[in-house]
């Protein structure tokens, strides 16, 4: 028979047996962990370096590229806008950089500067729709546009009217006191804002607008690119690429199956300048595209045209 005293002392040995085993298992367990989360960790180093590479590489890439687009801009665009007026119209968010180089591409495919209107905050508040509605509806522009038109649409012809030449004939739509009786309207308004004396009709419109989080500001300043493609020979919209998650006015031109205004995305680049100003003489020819590097671009730029004949 089994004294007490012998049990107890089996009892211990099996706990402490149990014990030990559970210490040497845990170990080992802990020690397979720590080695796979070391292992994982450095496979994930390595991956890590290795699109960090892959990504500075292909951003040398692209800035080569983009620098070759810079150097052969001259020579392709020259003579494209021999003699034609461009008038610029900068939308809220655009980048004063992307205006100038614009321009400065734009002077060198011949273009004449028309000048520049900038649309100020106030153009694209909902706050101050009843104001421009009812400051449009008494402006001499002719036949205004219909009572229920977006504000787009009637900023849109009264810029127009004024600051454009008529696609049929190259002419004015207005007299010169009216034209400027409706842009001074518009700037003591605070509706635009353009430095007098350097405006003169264009016959082609470059809208640049840069990406909003409003996308109320998108969708008008995409209807009075529309309204001034009608007014005018042509218009084109560039904007630069951004990481704002709003839909800018190109986006939205796009997705609505735009087949009337052209569209740049990559305006802050040379290869997107290059692209603005063909688009520009591919609009007086009644062509159309939309252009860049984001997926709903058709094609980098427009094809080339036959050289111009000197």
């Amino acid at each position: 028979m089994i004294s007490l005293r012998r049990h107890v002392l089996t009892l211990v040995a099996v706990f402490l047996a149990l014990a030990v085993g559970v210490v040497l298992g845990s170990t080992s367990v802990a020690t397979s962990i720590r080695d796979a989360v070391v292992e994982r960790e450095e496979t994930t180093a390595a991956r890590l370096e290795a699109s960090q590479e892959d990504l500075a590489a292909e951003r040398i890439a692209v800035d080569r590229l983009d620098s070759l687009a810079g150097d052969l801009t001259p020579v392709v665009v020259d003579g494209r806008l021999d003699g034609r007026p461009v008038l610029t119209i900068v939308a809220p968010g655009a980048s004063d950089e992307d205006v100038s180089a614009a321009r400065e591409v734009i002077d060198a495919a011949g273009g004449i500067d028309a000048g520049r209107v900038t649309l100020t905050d106030k153009a694209v508040d909902p706050e101050a729709d009843a104001e421009l509605q009812a400051l449009v509806a008494n402006l001499p522009i002719g036949t205004a546009p219909a009572a229920d038109a977006d504000l787009g649409t009637q900023l849109g012809t009264a810029l127009g009217r004024a600051g454009l030449l008529r696609a049929e004939d190259a002419e004015p739509h207005l007299e010169d006191d009216d034209r400027e009786t409706v842009l001074t309207t518009l700037a003591d308004a605070g509706i635009i804002g353009y430095e007098p004396g350097t405006l003169r009709p264009g016959q082609l419109a470059l809208v640049v607008t840069g990406p909003r989080d409003e996308e109320s500001t998108g969708v008008r300043v995409a209807a009075l690119a529309r309204t001034l493609d009608g007014e005018g020979a042509g218009a084109v919209v560039a904007v630069r690429m951004g990481d704002s998650g709003g839909r800018d006015a190109a986006s939205i031109l796009r997705s609505s199956a735009e087949e009337d205004v052209s569209t740049i995305d990559d305006a802050g680049t040379e290869a997107g300048r290059l692209a603005t100003t063909l688009a520009l003489a591919e609009q007086l020819d009644g062509g159309q595209g939309h252009y860049g590097l984001r997926p709903d671009a058709t094609a980098a730029a427009p094809s080339l045209p036959p050289t111009p004949e000197r």
